[in-house]
């Protein structure tokens, strides 16, 4: 499946599926009113209200092509409170179904919940979904790309069937474990992954949805993807399988979330909730910056 977003801004775009043109998700984050035993008082000092953000509230829903509710996430500040379709997921290390990661160099590996195969790795540039039993991609995220379709053409019959071959070496066992909380976040500066246990924010009543059974796509052509190097020039894509025991929509869910966590990991430019485009231009300069040092170096 090959989606596209619409949106520089990945909580507050729509998705599209390009093997048929149409619109397959909308996801919207809102900041809701401040409630008055939260809203501060006026004799506190200027000081106080530097780090006014991180106590927004925000809700991002996610819904399908027909209108349907199908993730509600409660950000209580920079903390999600996640819940996918009927079932309340909870904080991110319930969402990857751990509360520590692999660090290789230069990489960061998280599990997936829903295969012990399955493995999320990010780099400085890349995020990708891999089997590593296999060592096959199932999934990945492209970012600042330019999409070149690619023409079909009908490969010959082998005289032998192939079969992948499986690989133990690249089996996340045979590195250290890190705590999942002592991960740096972007924009997420005192806040950890053990600590979103505690918080409580209620969810929306307008994003609770029945169970939905996962659906079938056409194919999806394929493509090539030639990377801009530069933020806001080309368009985002996520590309990924669909797997038997994880809805698509949790796949995408954990896919942005991983997107946040690649960020912190490696010091890149944080997401923020609002203004994309100053976002880009923040994103454009630090880039130039690394590029910079690295030169000088």
């Amino acid at each position: 499946m090959l989606l596209k977003f619409t949106s520089a801004d990945m909580f507050n775009t729509a998705l599209i599926d390009v093997s048929t043109g149409e619109r397959a998700y909308d996801i919207v984050t809102v900041l809701e009113p401040p409630t008055a035993d939260k809203a501060q008082p006026p004799s506190e000092s200027a000081e106080s209200s530097l780090d006014v953000t991180s106590n927004e509230r925000r809700h991002t829903c996610i819904r399908d092509a027909s209108g349907s509710s199908l993730v509600s996430i409660s950000w209580n500040g920079r903390r999600p409170d996640i819940s996918i379709l009927d079932e309340k997921v909870g904080q991110l290390t319930d969402l990857f179904g751990s509360s520590t990661v692999k660090f290789m160099p230069k990489c960061l590996v998280v599990p997936t919940r829903f295969d012990t195969e399955y493995v999320w790795t990010a780099t400085p540039d890349s995020l990708t979904l891999l089997d590593y039993d296999s060592d096959t991609i199932k999934g990945t995220f492209y970012h600042n790309v330019i999409r070149v379709k690619v023409p079909f053409k009908p490969k010959p019959k082998p005289s032998i069937p192939s079969t992948p071959s499986t690989s133990s070496s690249n089996s996340p066992a045979s590195h250290s474990s890190f705590s999942l909380a002592n991960l740096p976040l972007p924009s997420f500066s005192t806040m950890s992954l053990t600590s979103c246990r505690s918080s409580g924010s209620p969810l929306s009543d307008s994003c609770h949805s029945p169970s939905v059974s996962p659906t079938t796509h056409t194919a999806t052509p394929k493509s090539s993807f030639i990377p801009t190097h530069l933020p806001g020039v080309g368009g985002n894509y996520l590309e990924f399988s669909q797997h038997p025991l994880a809805h698509d929509i949790e796949i995408i869910v954990s896919f942005l979330m991983m997107e946040i966590l690649r960020r912190g990991r490696f010091l890149l430019t944080p997401y923020t909730f609002e203004k994309p485009k100053l976002w880009q231009l923040k994103e454009a300069r630090d880039l130039v910056l690394r590029r910079l040092r690295r030169n000088t170096v």
